[in-house]
């Protein structure tokens, strides 16, 4: 093999080389949602339940804005279907928020307690939305990172008591989205809830497309360079 091929292969090694380098720049945000139970740290896990979780623990804390100040008495009427699980998980976060702020909570028909609590306390599931709209490639072959997208919504109503009054009736929504690590991709996507889980989109063909035409671009212009150039 003469030089000049030689020399061809090594520069079109290096270019292909330096893709991998020029992607490994891309950061993945060490920190989730703040708010219930603040940011994770930098080598936590955020699987998706993590974070359906901790965007419902926003949604009922920014409501609780308008409950009165604890240890007011809260009532949380009803109970949710067996099947309802979004109203289930949204169940869970909402006591656990709430006890944390200091709140006594009831639960029962709303008639027989609501004499004895001072706030009536409903929140409604809204849909939660998970996708990965992007996947990441080195040379466009490789996967590197998984796009995350994470919706969650719920409605809040707060009633006091003794007078009627509507505290809050609003819907409320969050959303997260950030790049998850090829590595940790089957950790994350979590199949406790139905809801936590989605399939991979097929995107990013069109780029893996530009990416090679990149590569070949710069291979036959390196190519035409050595084959003008004299030894």
């Amino acid at each position: 093999m003469d030089r000049r091929k030689l020399a061809i292969w090594c520069l079109v090694l290096t270019l292909g080389g330096a893709v991998p380098r020029a992607m490994a720049t891309v950061t993945f945000p060490a920190d989730g949602p703040l708010g219930l139970g603040g940011a994770t740290a930098a080598d936590s896990l955020r699987t998706n339940l993590w974070l359906v979780e901790a965007l419902l623990g926003e949604i009922v804390a920014e409501a609780t804005a308008s409950l009165p100040s604890p240890p007011a008495r809260v009532l949380l009427p009803g109970a949710p279907a067996a099947t309802d699980l979004p109203g289930q998980l949204l169940r869970l976060v909402t006591v656990r928020v709430l006890t944390d702020r200091g709140y006594d909570l009831y639960t029962g028909q709303a008639d027989s307690l609501r004499g004895r609590t001072d706030v009536t306390a409903e929140f409604l599931p809204g849909p939660i939305t998970l996708s990965y709209p992007e996947v990441g490639r080195t040379l466009g072959l490789w996967r590197r990172w998984v796009g995350r997208d994470l919706t969650v919504s719920a409605t809040a109503r707060l009633v006091e008591n003794a007078s009627g009054r509507l505290l809050l009736e609003r819907r409320l929504e969050r959303r997260f989205n950030d790049r998850v690590p090829d590595g940790e991709f089957a950790l994350v996507d979590d199949t406790t809830y139905p809801f936590t889980s989605a399939a991979v989109g097929a995107g990013g063909w069109q780029r893996r497309l530009e990416q090679f035409a990149v590569l070949g671009t710069l291979a036959g212009l390196v190519a035409v360079y050595f084959a003008n150039t004299g030894d």
